[in-house]
Order: structure tokens, then C-alpha cells, then sequence
């Protein structure tokens, strides 16, 4: 085994997706690449990519069997790593996204059967499902409220960003949100490049459409808890009246689908928009619902609006 330096193990830590992988293998001993792709919600290639170099540096090893590839933590790690690992490990699994890491993994079906599991590294705690095939039993979390929040996002065409961010909700939302779209002059179709975005993030897409605005209005519509536009164009309309008297805010964004050029360009600035978006979703979906009143939380949600997601690093690209 090479040896690794301080700066080696911080700079590897500082990149969330490699974090989040390192994390997983300690909280559940092993896993395959298909496990982590499913756990983060991360495309398969970059999982791979940042697999190889923590393998590389001489973090994690690897195995072959069948058709899987399985990754764990190098078993002769010096004390030192293990113990940052440890100790960044029991604060990190009690915060997303690393509790919502967790908790998609356990619902990850016809998962590669093991006949021995290296031990854990960090204890679990928190997480309301067992993990299949796991010899740890995990503590379940504490109860939430079952409530489930309905979330409408708006923009003009619904063919980009409100449909992304629709997506996203669905995802970050952890069953507490359910996320809806619309548009004041839909144009029928979402956009390809969205739909194309969304496939290589490993979000479904199947049933997205391009629908008007009027369709939440009606009686029989779902009863919305929260209304964000997210274009400027959409924000200066007069909307329909909305039954139940849903918060709004406005998040807006650059349209994406507006910009010319060649495919790189166009497809940069859906990158763009879907960093941007998935930064203030996250934010919200991690808001204290049921301790803010509506003042303070109204607050919070004009402050999510201005927000801007880190830049990408050249690993992230």
C-alpha cells in the first residue's frame, strides 16, 4: 500500500461525490457500483471515475464477481485515517445528503447477495429502513409527521426549468414533498435536453409533460402547500387563484432553453440551471417545516431564491 499523505486524505474528502462514497462503504462495509449510483443519484461514469482514484490513492479496494464490482475501504488503513474517517463519519450520517444516501439505499431491490460483510467502520444510526443482506441492525429513526407537501414550480413555457426542479423534489424530497409543474403558455413538449439531463442524473422521466397553469386552479386539482416561480416572466404574471392559500416565492433563473449556440454551449446552461435548482431544493427540503411560523419561514423561502450553488470543480465536470 502507498503512503497516503494529510493532504492526500483532505483533498480527497473535499469532493463531495468522493465523500459521500467513502461514507457509504464505511457505514455499510461494502457495496457496488450499481449501490452507490442508486444511493446518490449520481451517473455511473462518475461514480466509476471517482471510485478509481480513491482506489488509486489506496483508500478503497475493489473485487470482481460476476458482473458486479464491489468496493470497500482498504482493510489496512493507517489508525490515523481511520480514526478522521470515523469521527467525520458520526456526525456526517446524521445530515443529508448523507442520511438520504442511507435511506435510498435501502430501497435499492435485487441487490448482489454476500456471504461475509467486512465490519462497519461507522455506525448507522437514524435511518427508518434496514438495509437488505446487512448483518447491522440500524436504529430507526425518530417519527416525523406523514404529512406530505404538495410543491408547484412555475415558469412560462414548462418545458425546462420548472419541469427539472419537479424532478428534483421528487428525489430530494425524501416522500415528505411531492413535486408538480405548469406554465402559463406551456409549448407542449419538455425539452429534450432536460429530458436528456435528467436520464444521465438517474432521474425518470416517465410522464413529464408540458402543461398550463390553469390545471391547479381547478376543484379537483391537488391542494398546493407551496407555489415558486422560477422564471421572471412567469413572477410578473397574474397567476390563477390558488386554492388553499399556498406560500410562494420566487426562484428565478436564466431560461436555458434561450440560449443559442452549439451543443456544448446549449447543454452547459441546462448544467447550469440543474446545479442551481437541485442547490435550493436541497435547502428547502432540509428547512425545519414544523418549527418556523410563517413569517420566519416565508423569509427563508425568499432567502432560498437568492442563493447560488457552489461553482463546479474540474472533478465535477
Amino acid at each position: 500500500m502507498q503512503t497516503i499523505t494529510p493532504r492526500d486524505l483532505f483533498t480527497a474528502l473535499a469532493q463531495e461525490t468522493r465523500l459521500r462514497c467513502l461514507l457509504l462503504l464505511a457505514t455499510h462495509g461494502e457495496l457496488c457500483v450499481c449501490e452507490l449510483t442508486h444511493a446518490t443519484g449520481i451517473a455511473q461514469p462518475h461514480i466509476s471515475r471517482h471510485l478509481a482514484q480513491l482506489r488509486e490513492l489506496g483508500l478503497v479496494q475493489d473485487r470482481r464477481e460476476g458482473v458486479w464490482m464491489h468496493y470497500r475501504l482498504y482493510p489496512d488503513l493507517p489508525d490515523w485515517i481511520r480514526t478522521i474517517l470515523r469521527e467525520t463519519g458520526a456526525v456526517a450520517v446524521t445530515q443529508r445528503p448523507f442520511i438520504d444516501d442511507a435511506r435510498t439505499l435501502a430501497t435499492l431491490t435485487h441487490r448482489p447477495e454476500r456471504v461475509t460483510l467486512p465490519a462497519p467502520l461507522v455506525a448507522m444510526p437514524h435511518v427508518s429502513h434496514l438495509v437488505p443482506n446487512h448483518p447491522q441492525q440500524l436504529e430507526p429513526e425518530p417519527a416525523m409527521s406523514e404529512r406530505v407537501y404538495n410543491v408547484l414550480f412555475l415558469c412560462t413555457g414548462n418545458s425546462a426549468r420548472s419541469i427539472l426542479a419537479e424532478r428534483m423534489l421528487d428525489r430530494w424530497g425524501n416522500r415528505h414533498f411531492r413535486g408538480f409543474s405548469a406554465g402559463s403558455h406551456p409549448k407542449g413538449a419538455v425539452h429534450p435536453l432536460a429530458l436528456e439531463l435528467l436520464r444521465r442524473n438517474n432521474y425518470l422521466t416517465d410522464g413529464l409533460r408540458s402543461k398550463d397553469w390553469a390545471e391547479f386552479a381547478q376543484p379537483d386539482a391537488p391542494v398546493m402547500d407551496f407555489v415558486f416561480t422560477v422564471c421572471d416572466q412567469a413572477a410578473g404574471e397574474v397567476c390563477p387563484v390558488w386554492p388553499g392559500q399556498p406560500m410562494t416565492a420566487h426562484w428565478g433563473l436564466p431560461d436555458p432553453a434561450a440560449v443559442e449556440g452549439d451543443a456544448v454551449t446549449r447543454m452547459m446552461a441546462f448544467r447550469t440551471a440543474f446545479r442551481e435548482l437541485e442547490n435550493r431544493i436541497k435547502i428547502f427540503t432540509a428547512l425545519p417545516l414544523k418549527s418556523l411560523d410563517r413569517l420566519k419561514l416565508q423569509r427563508e423561502l425568499d432567502r432560498i431564491g437568492t442563493t447560488q450553488a457552489p461553482a463546479p470543480t474540474a472533478a465535477d465536470a
